[in-house]
């Protein structure tokens, strides 16, 4: 609560320094792929400091331990190295001593643009800017002249959280003799800042999940045939042969050394981790035993590896085992590594026994192996795990530490624009795994390139519909009922006059829910007209959200997946309470329905990017009609979209889509399970089945994927990390890997990450000539330097209120209870005792009962105010009792002495005195 508390405190100093979207890339693992798009979509259209207060807003609706830490690993890797210190002590004397500083450079910018040229002083004032920035400014004085330059320049500063940037800016006015140096003048006695090399660790903004996943290549090993391991299951029981680069890949960790191994996709690293892991054991005199522990990062990875080191090592005599979070808590961690040669490992497994004490110390293994170890960066369990040993090796014990090898096709650049940069980035991947060496293949490469084929990269700029005739009614409908949304109430009304707000656009689906949000907590003495304001308004806003979902989707899909999806809201609102004003919403688009169905089955309405994706697919399958295609795309909607538009395509019939989404939940969707990823899996493996797969980035996650020689980007971009993994998809020999795209800046993204990929190749080689003595002394200094930071920070933990609070519906305001009445089940769910409760809510039967653990869901429970019907949660048997659990984000929370209201989104974020569901209050 005290961080949450803090950050709203101090919300204005982060929003004038903070631009998200340079750190979005190191907290995609804590934001949807959603509200990434937002934030960035907010920056666009209304700038930084706007996006930085959607970013907070998303930032502490989070609820996962060490989403706090993840945020300051995030501001110190971008270069916020000023902000994340005063975050970290919540003191913000420095930054506030900044501020007249950036009053007279606001006041100056006019000179400041006609005299100074950015490029003549931009090396100097790099220190003092994030890398994104300085290459900002670059591209600007290029394209736009010197004056846009200098003004981005000054935007830039103005931002800045560098203590020592108004020194920094004198001195290098004085060193170019610029006239502007005149006019700017600052107190001595500033510091240097750090070196860049210090504070910049970046990785390139993206909308995709930065933990980007590889497959094991296990396929590698359990099929035939099949580079590059020719293995079989059936002969996993046998010495397998490796290739040549496999045993050079294996070497320096095979000699003892701590290596990073980076190698392409497909290639069989695996393999190479077995070889290790043999070698490693066997060394060991009688009497003595080596203990391997390898982590795989997600459940499908984990359950591959175990599979495939059971087989191999079963032969050997070596026990193996394995746990995830799904097995941990049946059975002792401890025991399980005690009694076992080869363990494997889900990371976050190992970080809570390390952290209970259950396992006293890394001691116990002798050799580490890290999948995907590109992850190995701020709060990632890798990193946590690294910072145990880089702890012990840092400080006094004497006790062994194991051997670590880390598998990745590859390390990334960060924000490198140069070699020198891109090393700096890798060494300090180094650094956090306290490898050695990097090996890669040199000495056998011609072998390499006959096992892994790089797919031709193919992009294309595909046209937009150049009118829109289903968006010109949806937006009439989106004016009306803003209309009716503004004259419900004066005060509110004044949300709705915001002007330049387009229509089926991120920057819209944020405006809509930030006035959602304030609808829900506007207060008013009459409480009768306070409750028929909000909860009138609590429509018009979700209403206003489908129609702004509708047009989203007709953008990269169908007019009629847009429309179905309108169809089955206005369905489910007729099921619902129908009220008077939803009855009016539903008259206004069934007066529209006649036209838009005309409208989205007209053949000249066809999407022109779905038009360019038949033309591949034709052209390709053509060509090659046993063709095998991944199809990425960014939503699970346009998953569902792209299957409908293919399998109702008749010059598409030769397609058999399958679809691979997450496992996750979603506001729009439930994921796949993992046997129905299996499932699908198989089933594109398999000759006959499906020949096309349409996937998300869970695709990304691990999960290992057969040999297909057509990968298809649509509207789908990363970092060079994601370029790697999805065009290593393509392993036959002759792929493609196409990026269908309607933007122009897309298709130069991926442009740069192939640029970033020949840097970082060159920075590995480049890195390997370095003799082991500097390349040891770069390492040692960064860890020195992580461990000092780590140590000077902390983690206040959240005080709860012990104040009792209301709970009030979050459509009609009408009071539900009090949260001492509410009690914690089984740590994650909430009921509410007292029949005065139960006389608040209706039951309906639930459409999906279902028993799970001690819980079996029998209802769903409603507010019972006439015309309301809000969605409270679940009716449930719980052992012998019949209690309500409820969910938070259904109910508005009101301070009973101030009458402030506030929403959270999860229980985590709400700091209440919690008291344990106890039985014997059932009987009071």
């Amino acid at each position: 609560a005290a961080q949450r508390q803090n950050l709203q405190a101090f919300r204005d100093y982060i929003k004038k320094i903070l631009d998200p979207t340079y750190i979005l890339s190191y907290m995609s693992s804590w934001l949807e792929d959603e509200e990434v798009q937002y934030i960035q979509a907010e920056k666009n259209n209304k700038g930084p400091m706007e996006a930085a207060s959607l970013f907070l807003q998303y930032l502490l609706k989070l609820q996962s331990e060490g989403w706090f830490q993840a945020f300051l690993d995030a501001l110190y890797h971008a270069g916020y190295c000023g902000l994340c210190e005063a975050i970290e002590s919540w003191d913000f004397q420095k930054i506030e001593k900044l501020e007249e500083h950036r009053l007279l450079l606001r006041r100056l910018e006019p000179e400041f643009k006609a005299t100074v040229d950015p490029n003549d002083i931009l090396s100097e004032l790099s220190e003092c800017l994030i890398n994104q920035e300085c290459e900002e400014i670059r591209q600007i004085r290029d394209t736009k002249g010197r004056m846009a330059g200098a003004e981005k320049m000054a935007e830039c500063l103005i931002r800045s959280d560098k203590e020592n940037w108004p020194k920094v800016l004198q001195l290098a006015l004085e060193k170019d003799n610029s006239k502007f140096s005149e006019l700017w003048i600052v107190d001595k006695g500033f510091k240097r800042a750090e070196s860049k090399a210090d504070e910049d660790d970046g990785a390139e903004a993206s909308s995709i999940q930065i933990f980007i996943q590889e497959e094991p290549e296990c396929q590698n090993l359990s099929q035939n045939p099949g580079p590059p391991s020719e293995a079989s299951s059936n002969n996993l029981h046998s010495p397998l042969k490796p290739r040549n680069y496999q045993l050079e890949l294996a070497l320096p960790a095979k000699k003892g050394k701590n290596t990073i191994i980076c190698a392409p996709t497909g290639c069989g690293k695996t393999f190479v981790s077995l070889l290790i892991c043999e070698h490693h054991l066997k060394k060991f005199p009688c009497g003595q035993k080596g203990k391997v522990v390898f982590f795989a990062n997600q459940i499908p990875v984990y359950e591959q590896q175990a599979t495939v080191f059971s087989r191999y090592f079963e032969r050997l005599g070596y026990n193996i085992a394995s746990i995830s979070g799904a097995t941990s808590d049946s059975v002792s961690v401890q025991h399980i590594i005690e009694d076992n040669d080869i363990i494997i490992l889900t990371p976050q497994i190992l970080v809570n026994n390390l952290n209970n004490g259950a396992i006293p110390s890394l001691s116990v293994f002798t050799l580490m192996i890290f999948d995907e170890c590109h992850n190995t960066s701020k709060n990632h369990p890798y990193n946590q795990i690294m910072f145990r040993y880089l702890d012990h090796k840092l400080g006094e014990s004497r006790d062994p530490l194991p051997q670590v090898v880390g598998l990745t096709a590859s390390v990334g650049v960060g924000d490198a624009k140069t070699a020198e940069e891109a090393m700096q980035h890798i060494c300090k991947l180094c650094a956090a795994l306290d490898a050695s060496v990097i090996a890669t293949v040199r000495d056998n490469v011609a072998e390499l390139e006959q096992v892994v084929y790089k797919p031709q990269k193919i992009s294309r700029k595909v046209a937009s519909r150049t009118s829109n005739t289903f968006k010109c009614i949806i937006s009439q409908l989106m004016k009306e009922t803003e209309k009716l949304a503004k004259d419900v109430s004066e005060e509110l009304g004044k949300l709705f006059q915001i002007q330049n707000r387009e229509f089926g656009t991120q920057k819209y689906e944020q405006w809509i829910v930030g006035v959602h949000k304030a609808c829900s907590v506007f207060q008013m003495a009459d409480k009768e007209e306070e409750s028929r304001v909000c909860k009138a308004l609590f429509l018009y806003t979700s209403h206003l959200r489908k129609y702004n979902d509708a047009l989203i989707i007709s953008e990269d899909a169908q007019m009629t997946d847009a429309l179905n999806y309108l169809k089955a809201f206005f369905h489910d609102v007729r099921e619902a309470a129908f009220d008077e004003t939803e009855r009016e919403l539903t008259r206004r688009f069934e007066e529209k329905l006649e036209e838009l169905e005309k409208v989205s089955r007209d053949p000249s309405n066809e999407n022109p990017k779905l038009r360019d994706l038949y033309l591949v697919l034709q052209e390709e399958y053509h060509l090659k009609p046993e063709t095998k295609t991944i199809l990425f795309v960014k939503t699970r909607a346009l998953v569902d979209a792209l299957k409908k538009w293919i399998e109702e395509n008749p010059a598409l019939s030769f397609l058999k889509p399958g679809i691979l989404t997450g496992r996750g939940r979603t506001n729009r969707a439930t994921g796949m399970t993992l046997p129905a990823q299996k499932c699908v899996l198989e089933a594109f493996r398999a000759s006959g089945d499906n020949n096309i797969l349409i996937a998300t980035s869970v695709a990304d996650e691990g999960i290992d994927i057969a040999e297909c020689n057509l990968v298809i980007l649509y509207e789908y971009v990363g970092n060079v990390i994601k370029m790697i993994q999805t065009r290593g998809r393509g392993r036959a020999r002759d792929s493609k890997c196409f990026l269908l795209t309607s933007s122009a800046d897309v298709i130069e993204k991926e442009k740069a990450n192939m640029i970033k990929e020949k840097i970082m190749n060159e920075s590995i080689l480049r890195l390997q000539t370095w003799d082991e003595m500097k390349f040891g002394k770069t390492v040692h200094r960064i860890q020195v330097n992580e461990k000092l930071l780590r140590d000077s920070q902390h983690k206040p933990q959240p005080v709860p209120d012990k104040e009792n609070k209301k709970l009030l519906c979050g459509k009609c305001k009408n009071f539900a209870c009090y949260t001492a009445d509410i009690r914690v089940v089984e740590t994650s769910h909430y009921t509410v005792l007292g029949d005065a409760f139960k006389e608040r809510f209706v039951c309906k039967p639930h459409p999906k009962p279902k028993i799970y653990d001690n819980f079996e869901k029998k209802a769903k429970i409603f507010c019972a105010k006439q015309n309301c019907s809000h969605d409270w949660g679940i009716f449930v048997r719980y052992k012998t009792f019949e209690i309500p659990v409820i969910k938070i984000e259904s109910f508005v929370v009101e301070d009973i002495v101030s009458g402030v209201q506030n929403r959270h989104s999860k229980w985590k974020d709400f700091h209440f005195e919690r008291i344990q569901f106890d039985p014997a209050e059932m009987s009071v």
